[in-house]
């Protein structure tokens, strides 16, 4: 689409040539300039031509009645439309070139201003009659590269599926105001959708800050805890092991204490077989005698004092119960 407008701008340079040269001092003469510049097939834009001295010229009231409708011609070919042209009094008839052309021109308007964009529509602003002609002036408008569109004459009712449009047409005077309106208006939209964006980003970023200083937070107390959990665990261990061994060594040195002599602190008696003259029946059996032959003495210690009973209390003995020495009857 920018290359068709380069194009258009292009095709009328040797028009504005012509305006601004010095043959340009007759009416007739930018008429006529005015004739060709809108009959040419690859002029779509006219607002350089119409800016020049000699165009303007013709609004003088010095000018003929006959030439000054030319300048209002080539206005309504700049931002003008067909239906302009019919409502306006005494303008120049149209050849067949400028009626397509203007008809070209008009539908690119409507294309921006209609939706949708029916046959009928088109028809009554372009004042054709068949739908044949309109289709005509639609696919010239497609391949002179003014519009892309797909025609639907299928469809209920047709219509004429436009997508995209050259910008070809000059912009009216008088619109000026309200374009800056309405220009106005978009950028203040765009500056409160800005200021709103802004100030999101700002709440996010805030919000991102807290949330890490608060994960820094929990991370610096759980490196905390996890160095205390630490510490306390090896000293629990350290101390632990201590107390153990010096248990142990306690628990050894009771046990020596209480095997040696008097260590166990109870009633120490010695028998001897002689003494002992009842028989309490230990000798009814001749394997108990050999028993006590075997283990080589007629002499034995027995405690039966309370230091045997606290062995017997920590697993060392079984159930408490006197005994006796027993040595060889005589």
């Amino acid at each position: 689409m920018d290359q068709i407008h380069t194009r258009a701008i292009e095709a009328l340079q040797p028009f504005i040539a012509l305006a601004n040269s010095s043959s340009a001092n007759s009416p007739r003469f930018v008429a006529n300039i005015i004739t060709n510049a809108t009959s040419n097939p690859h002029t779509f834009v006219f607002a350089e031509l119409l800016e020049t001295a000699a165009v303007q010229a013709l609004r003088s009231p010095d000018t003929p009645a006959e030439y000054q409708s030319y300048l209002t011609l080539l206005e309504i070919f700049a931002w003008g439309t067909w239906q302009d042209y019919q409502e306006t009094p005494n303008l120049p008839a149209l050849s067949p070139a400028q009626t397509l052309k203007l008809r070209l021109l008009t539908l690119l308007t409507l294309s921006s201003t209609i939706q949708p964009l029916t046959y009928t529509a088109l028809m009554g602003a372009l004042s054709i009659t068949a739908p044949a002609d309109l289709e005509s002036l639609v696919t010239t408008a497609i391949y002179s590269s003014l519009i892309t569109a797909r025609l639907s004459p299928a469809s209920t009712p047709p219509t004429v599926n436009v997508t995209a449009i050259a910008p070809l047409r000059d912009v009216r005077p008088q619109s000026l105001s309200s374009m800056i309106t309405i220009l106005t208006q978009w950028e203040t939209r765009c500056g409160d959708v800005i200021s709103d964006i802004e100030a999101e980003i700002a709440k996010i970023k805030s919000e991102s800050a807290k949330r890490r200083a608060k994960e820094h937070e929990r991370n610096v107390i759980f490196e905390q805890t996890l160095a205390a959990y630490r510490a306390e665990a090896a000293s629990a261990a350290g101390g632990g092991e201590g107390n153990a061994a010096g248990g142990a060594r306690k628990h050894w040195g009771q046990q020596q204490q209480a095997f040696r002599g008097g260590g166990l602190g109870g009633n120490k008696r010695e028998f001897s077989a002689d003494e002992l003259d009842d028989d309490d029946g230990y000798w009814e059996h001749g394997n108990d005698y050999d028993s006590i032959q075997a283990l080589g003495g007629s002499r034995m210690d027995i405690d039966e004092g309370s230091g045997f009973g606290r062995a017997a209390g920590s697993g060392v003995a079984g159930a408490r119960h006197p005994k006796r020495i027993l040595g060889k009857k005589s």
